[in-house]
């Protein structure tokens, strides 16, 4: 194996061995504000690798996850309040619905590329918003009571921290997985040129809607566990802006258009925002949340990834530049 280049089974090994002992930690810990934490930050993790398969790959912007996330919380908050159906069963029906949705929005959305499809999906959230206040399957603006799959306070907080985790990994893994195929290939073309992908014969629709739905189809999942987690949804806090928000800032710090950039940007802001709630008072925790987001994209322009990805090239560049000199001096 060449020097500086990292074996192909390091990423895996890690995924999974970062895996088990966040498992064995959830499970032993006696500290249940932490788990509520890391249960946030798992699950920023999965909707910032949701959003990257368009967002990062293809470079289209949306602001579409709270969206997605509202119908897979309602889903499961119907199911389970008017059907008796156990919250954890309705994940998959979350899944279908926040993909269908994704399917509705992306085929005519894709008609518009830019900065006006992502004004579209934040024009719906706000649209489903006011939709999911106004009829009464959901509760209207009071809301819908959501069944605790768990028994006690503590196994429902450590069983959600679990689920999250998986769901994270699962994320992770499948923009790993991605980077490896075709597909990768052809998002990437569609970021830097879609017009010449077109022209090269690639199927730029179906690959943008496939993107889009699989992103919607893992948000809506997300949704659904944090409505169970929280036995309580209604529409502003469903479809809060500010997820969509801070999920879009997590993956242009942490490096869009890589499978580890957006677990980097999750956990360092997440863990940032907690820390600044914690330590601070009305509205400062904001303001120097915000300042700390400016100094980080100012500083890193590519995210945390892109210093990576030069540090990675200097490494490997360093032996070469090194051997030439040697041999020029003989």
């Amino acid at each position: 194996m060449p020097a500086g280049t990292a074996h192909p089974l390091l990423a895996p090994a890690a995924i999974v061995s970062g895996t088990s002992a966040a498992v064995l930690w959830s499970l032993l810990s006696d500290d249940l504000t932490s788990i509520k934490i890391a249960s946030t930050v798992f699950m920023f993790v999965a909707l910032a690798g949701a959003w990257n398969l368009l967002g990062g790959y293809a470079g289209y912007l949306n602001f579409g996850t709270v969206m997605f996330m509202g119908m897979g919380a309602y889903t499961t908050g119907i199911l389970s309040t008017t059907f008796a159906v156990n919250p954890l069963l309705t994940l998959p029906f979350a899944a279908i619905v926040a993909g269908l949705g994704a399917l509705l929005v992306g085929v005519p959305g894709f008609r518009l590329r830019g900065d006006y499809f992502a004004v579209a999906t934040f024009v719906l959230t706000l649209a489903l918003q006011q939709l999911a206040a106004n009829i009464d399957i959901t509760g209207g603006s009071t809301g819908l009571s959501v069944t605790s799959p768990m028994v006690s306070l503590e196994s429902s907080v450590r069983l959600f921290c679990v689920l999250f985790l998986i769901l994270g990994v699962c994320v992770t893994a499948l923009n790993w997985g991605v980077e490896k195929t075709r597909w990768f290939s052809a998002l990437t073309a569609i970021r830097e040129d879609e017009d010449a992908a077109e022209v090269l014969g690639i199927p730029t629709l179906r690959i943008k809607l496939f993107a889009f739905v699989a992103g919607a189809a893992i948000a809506g999942v997300a949704g659904s566990m944090y409505a169970s987690q929280l036995q309580f949804i209604e529409p502003i806090g469903t479809f809060d802006f500010q997820v969509s928000l801070a999920v879009v800032v997590a993956v242009v710090l942490g490096g869009s258009g890589t499978w580890y950039g957006p677990v980097i940007g999750a956990v360092v802001t997440q863990l940032t925002l907690q820390l600044l709630l914690v330590n601070l008072d009305g509205i400062w925790n904001q303001i120097i949340f915000g300042a700390l987001l400016v100094v980080g994209v100012l500083a890193a322009p590519r995210g945390v990834a892109g210093l990576i990805r030069k540090a990675r090239t200097r490494s490997q560049s360093t032996p070469t530049a090194v051997t030439g000199q040697d041999q020029r001096s003989n």
